[in-house]
């Protein structure tokens, strides 16, 4: 009988225990059990569950992490791994916007970042891919996986975080031009897709036939960004780019006019000869593309531009009665 009793006792016990620790609020000893990660004290677990939690506990948890900055690292990256399924989709992409604010990142929370990008949940694939730059991923290692998603569900936060690499994204020309052409994409898609080129500079002087192709796009947005990516490429598209851009003065479009004029700008002494056309925008009815315009031509042929008119004298005339 005194052996039962203290077996009955022993388990009691260790049942006690256990509830103890499953039910602790902090999740301290399950955590510290488990090896979790911790960060202000608390287990990764802890700060799972507070992120899940009510408005007001997950919005000081969330408050709490982005101040941590770089401490907060490992908690975040152990919460995205160890938390799969449709169900906690919310927490992994929480996580991951969480690590793009802690960035630049070590590399093995890189390597987390990377992983999510084959998330199966498109809106924690998408959160990743926009995570990827301010994570610090180098472009070798990124680029030719957002070269697959750019045709995607992801076509435009893909191409602007290839913008983000600038020259580095240059391996992935052929399919930013591919994209910005592709008219079954969005507009949206295709016109990020025109700036990107742009952003790469110098390096994507191969593509300036194709940004002067969609100079006629019917869609506005697009021209205005193939418009603003010539420039972006600089001097080196003088050849092609400047009799485009003057071309293009005259659009209808409000945006594509400024932009012409200030690619213009941006290809400098190169562009002289579109300088003629240049001026007959400062007299433009719109405020944005008279200012762009004046700044083109301070670069392009400042000699064109109208001299400053002195100032009236608003005295007037002295009045004779004041005479003495």
């Amino acid at each position: 009988m005194k052996r039962r009793a203290i077996v009955v006792v022993g388990t009691s016990l260790a049942f006690i225990l256990v509830a103890a620790v499953l039910l602790e609020p902090t999740q301290t000893v399950s955590g510290w059990i488990a090896g979790d990660s911790f960060l202000a004290n608390r287990p990764s677990r802890y700060w799972a569950k507070q992120l899940q939690a009510g408005p007001g506990e997950s919005a000081a948890a969330f408050s709490i992490l982005e101040k941590q900055g770089a401490d907060a690292v490992p908690v975040l990256s152990e919460i995205y791994l160890k938390y799969p399924g449709e169900a906690k989709s919310e927490l992994r992409w929480t996580a991951l916007a969480l690590l793009a604010k802690a960035s630049p990142l070590p590399t093995a929370a890189q390597s987390t970042v990377l992983r999510a990008l084959d998330d199966p949940d498109p809106h924690v694939q998408s959160v990743a891919i926009a995570a990827v730059p301010k994570a610090g991923v180098p472009a070798e290692d990124v680029v030719p996986k957002l070269k697959e998603l750019l045709r995607g569900e992801h076509s435009v936060v893909t191409a602007r975080a290839l913008s983000e690499y600038r020259e580095a994204a240059a391996p992935a020309l052929p399919e930013l031009v591919a994209a910005m052409h592709d008219k079954k994409l969005p507009t949206e898609a295709r016109w990020n897709a025109a700036r990107t080129i742009g952003k790469i500079g110098p390096s994507a002087v191969s593509t300036v036939p194709d940004l002067i192709d969609e100079l006629d796009d019917p869609a506005d947005t697009l021209r205005e960004h193939a418009a603003e990516a010539i420039g972006d490429i600089g001097p080196v598209a003088a050849e092609l780019g400047v009799p485009a851009l003057r071309k293009a003065l005259t659009d209808h479009y409000v945006k594509v006019r400024r932009d012409s004029v200030r690619s213009l700008g941006y290809i400098g002494a190169e562009a002289r000869p579109a300088a003629e056309d240049m001026l007959l925008l400062l007299k433009d009815p719109e405020a944005l593309v008279r200012e762009a315009a004046e700044k083109a031509l301070k670069i392009v042929a400042p000699e064109l531009l109208p001299k400053e008119t002195k100032p009236a004298d608003k005295t007037g005339p002295q009045d004779k009665t004041d005479k003495k």
